[in-house]
């Protein structure tokens, strides 16, 4: 619980200080080991944080994205089971 709580605060805090660039830019926040299930209530918690509903899409049972549009881009989770990896990225428009 603490470890997807310092994450949700380390993905707000790099949305609030990054620059927008003139061009689209992915942008990789964070890749760490996560498990599946506590990366999903992450991607709930970001939810509920945001007040923005995500498109969830399920790649498999064991990896699903979640993409929040935000005015300036994009802030996608991506929540691998098999590798237990959480990758968070920004895509700038």
């Amino acid at each position: 619980m603490k470890i997807e709580k310092l994450l949700f605060v380390s993905i707000i805090t790099a949305l609030c200080f990054t620059s927008v660039p003139a061009v689209a830019e992915k942008k990789i926040i964070k890749d760490e080991e996560m498990s599946f299930e506590s990366c999903l209530k992450v991607i709930s918690d970001s939810e509920t944080k945001l007040a923005i509903a995500s498109k969830i899409s399920k790649q498999s049972d064991q990896k699903h994205s979640a993409k929040f549009i935000l005015v300036d881009g994009s802030l996608t989770i991506t929540c691998d089971g098999k590798n237990s990896r959480v990758i968070v990225f920004t895509n700038s428009d």
